[in-house]
């Protein structure tokens, strides 16, 4: 029986990850933090080491360049949620064989093993057509400030652009929030898809001017090839459509939002839960000033909370 070693101090992804090896057989050794792994991994030389990238005591990197100076032939895969090519190739240089993307599905995880082990044997099990079918969601982070926008030296670790998360999954692209961030994600959509169409949803969580403000610089809406669907409650004072399109009249910017070439078309939200392809969407109001708005998004592959304004607080006991 193969062994592997999973190296994860997140308790649930180190279970999830474990069922996924002991359903096809494998043996599995389990470590909470990088020396823990380190001395299973010299002591029981598994022939697989799953390693996530930012744990306690020693990280991924740390992990990998010492058991690869003693042991050459385990293969090593990190594990991460982060999509920097820096990451990546740091990764590999410290010792790793692969690198791949959470979540992880078995389909990624076996077809990763059969490249890197094709000499271990393998159990064939049949999947459910939901779990054959469904690819990991992907989340991007284009701005995360509020307020205002402050891109700059000081600002480098966590951004400088106001909010704006891009997700994919089940087949659509989902856009939370239009800040500024929205300005870089449009350019990099327009060199992905190049001449094609896009079709793209944009939910608003609420209208206050740091989640609304990128949205008359973003490019694929001055496509007339696009589609954009945009869903959101209604503001405080005035509808969804008006206030939208208040920021982009005369005195405040050369375009008005009803001279967009794209097909651009606004929704107020009326229910809780819809449906959004085959994303299932429920939101829940927060305490926030005006009307505001998070959303769980439930895909295929797993779920997506987005909830970026709330005040939690404890009412106030009268005397």
């Amino acid at each position: 029986m193969p062994r592997v070693l999973i190296i994860e101090d997140d308790a649930e992804s180190r279970r999830l990850i474990s069922d996924l090896f002991r359903r096809d057989d494998w043996n599995v050794l389990e470590a909470n933090d990088g020396d823990a792994g380190v001395e299973l991994a010299l002591r029981d030389r598994p022939e697989l080491i799953l390693c996530d990238l930012l744990m306690p005591k020693s990280n991924g990197f740390q992990v990998c360049r010492t058991i690869r100076e003693q042991l050459q032939p385990t293969k090593i895969i990190v594990v991460s949620g982060r999509d920097y090519r820096v990451d990546r190739t740091s990764a590999l240089q410290a010792g790793a064989d692969e690198y791949l993307l959470k979540p992880i599905t078995w389909e990624l995880l076996s077809s990763a093993i059969e490249r890197l082990l094709p000499e271990i044997p393998r159990r064939s099990r049949p999947k459910p057509a939901a779990e054959r079918e469904s690819t990991p969601a992907r989340i991007r982070f284009w701005g995360v400030r509020g307020s205002i926008p402050v891109p700059g030296k000081g600002t480098v670790r966590y951004g400088g652009n106001t909010s704006c998360v891009e997700v994919r999954a089940d087949g659509e692209i989902i856009i939370l929030d239009a800040g500024t961030g929205i300005r870089l994600l449009g350019l990099a959509l327009d060199k992905e898809f190049g001449p094609r169409s896009m079709k793209l949803t944009l939910l608003i969580s609420h209208t206050h001017w740091d989640h609304i403000q990128g949205l008359p610089f973003f490019s694929p809406a001055y496509n007339e090839k696009n589609v954009i669907r945009v869903l959101g409650y209604e503001g405080a004072r005035a509808g969804l459509a008006t206030i939208l399109a208040g920021q982009m009249e005369t005195p405040f910017f050369p375009v008005s939002l009803r001279e967009l070439p794209s097909h651009l078309a606004i929704e107020e939200l009326k229910e809780a839960e819809f449906q959004i392809g085959k994303v299932e969407v429920r939101s829940k109001f927060a305490n926030h000033p005006g009307i505001c708005a998070g959303y769980r998004l439930s895909a295929g592959s797993g779920s997506i909370a987005y909830f970026p304004d709330n005040e939690p607080y404890e009412p106030l006991k009268l005397r």
